[in-house]
């Protein structure tokens, strides 16, 4: 897959085809530049921002897509010791708006003003120690097809990766930042993104060495060794969310305790009677008082309740269910055929706040609408794969041996935070190049404003480690 960096890199039509490209060939707007500053840390970083497409190209030089993307760059920083970091939320088929949205250097408040919201520095955004990517699908945020027949040769495991790769190395060439340390950051099945491009990267006829790699509440492929059962990776989850609620035997404990001796249990009694089939009176007392949900439903289940029965049967008797991304957030469910995601948070008009950013705040003039989580690629994504799909094990393998860093959430609904932790422990990284930290957050790690400040000071000693 070629890419066109002329295009990325914008300019009038005239200048298209003054380069070749008749002027009907116009597929990618100018790149937007916006110069900022900000304070981090005690740090104070001036920074350029640079909003724009790349043009995607198939092997017959035909534009088949665009890859939108906003990055933030340091200024006056040496760009062989500079880390850039390229960074997307997962779906498959979700824009990078919420990675975006809490790492950058600007983010979206409430406020009184038109709109009800406004945009103000991030004083926790990691732009001190690295500068920041936000890549977008093609299909996703501003990323374009230019023919609808294009869709399946993006829409797929090892095509998404093939195209991220592609995009990712154009950028670094055109960015002349060849020798700079490159990170990938991945959140959700942005973990198995991260495997898939990492293998493409170090496929390429000039190989792109990888850094490091960050991992947010991921997903991580297929092909590796045989998980625990999901509910024995799961009960941790449950047993902190439960706690949270006031719910269980345990909800006296501190939350660390709590999962501490959720942990135990489930590696130990309870993963035994998972095995054996076994459904004592003892054993169903234990898991309730874990869970917090009733004998009977544990009973129905077999000792193994679902995400989904545990999410719905927590606080039935209130008549609410659990959210799934962050099990503390809980709500009376709308009528099933009303179950829809709304663009709308409680303060003001998320879908609005985001374009207004990417429009007002950074210039950037859109071909067409913003798609912020459509759900057709996911529907449609070809799992089909030729080569490996297993995030660990092409890490470890990689030539240039890229430190790995994990971090993820106890209320985590969606992807248990123990799933992505014991495979990744198990996966046989040599000593110093594996860390993991898990938080008292949600899926979104960094969309939690308790929990952000540590959670990116632990993200900058990764960096700087």
């Amino acid at each position: 897959m070629a890419v066109d960096r002329r295009m990325m890199l914008g300019g009038a039509a005239a200048l298209w085809a003054a380069a070749g490209f008749p002027a009907n060939a116009q597929t990618a707007i100018p790149t937007a530049v916006r110069q900022g500053r900000i304070t981090v840390r005690g740090r104070q970083i001036a920074y350029r921002a640079e909003t724009g497409e790349m043009v995607m190209r198939n092997g017959a030089g035909q534009g088949r897509a665009t890859i939108f993307s906003v990055a933030y760059i340091a200024e006056r920083a040496d760009p062989k010791a500079r880390p850039v970091s390229f960074v997307w939320n997962g779906g498959p088929g979700g824009a990078s708006w919420h990675l975006r949205e809490h790492l950058s250097p600007k983010m979206t408040v409430a406020a009184t003003m038109r709109g009800h919201y406004a945009f103000v520095a991030n004083p926790d955004s990691p732009i001190d120690v690295t500068d920041l990517v936000f890549i977008d699908a093609p299909g996703t945020g501003y990323s374009r097809f230019l023919s609808e027949e294009a869709k399946p040769e993006y829409w797929g495991v090892e095509q998404d990766g093939q195209a991220f790769a592609d995009f990712i190395a154009g950028w670094l060439k055109d960015h002349d930042r060849l020798a700079s340390p490159v990170y990938l950051v991945g959140e959700s099945y942005g973990g198995t993104r991260v495997g898939q491009i990492a293998k493409f990267l170090a496929a390429r006829p000039q190989p792109v060495g990888l850094a490091g790699v960050v991992l947010i509440s991921p997903t991580l492929g297929s092909g590796g060794p045989a998980n625990p059962p999901q509910p024995v990776l799961a009960l941790p989850s449950l047993a902190a969310t439960a706690h949270f609620h006031g719910r269980g035997l345990r909800a006296r404990q501190p939350l660390q305790a709590v999962v501490r001796a959720a942990e135990a249990f489930a590696d130990g009694p309870y993963a035994a009677a998972i095995a054996k089939g076994e459904v004592t009176d003892a054993m169903v007392d234990q898991v309730a008082g874990f869970t917090g949900l009733p004998r009977q439903a544990i009973v129905d289940a077999k000792l193994a309740p679902s995400l989904q029965q545990f999410r719905t049967g927590l606080l039935a008797d209130k008549g609410e269910r659990l959210g799934g991304g962050d099990g503390r957030e809980h709500k009376v469910p709308p009528p099933p055929a009303q179950d829809t995601v709304v663009t709308a948070n409680d303060d003001y008009d998320l879908h609005a706040s985001i374009v207004g950013l990417l429009t007002d705040e950074l210039g950037y003039t859109p071909a067409g609408p913003y798609a912020r989580d459509p759900v057709e690629a996911n529907r449609k994504w070809n799992q089909q794969l030729t080569g490996p799909a297993y995030t660990p094990e092409i890490l470890r393998t990689l030539p240039s041996k890229p430190k790995v860093f994990l971090v993820a959430g106890y209320y985590d609904l969606i992807v248990p935070y123990r799933q992505p932790l014991k495979a990744l422990s198990a996966a046989g990284f040599a000593p110093g190049r594996f860390q993991a930290h898990i938080y008292p957050t949600g899926h979104g790690v960094y969309e939690d404003l308790a929990s952000r400040p540590r959670a990116t000071d632990d993200l900058r000693a990764f960096y700087r480690g």
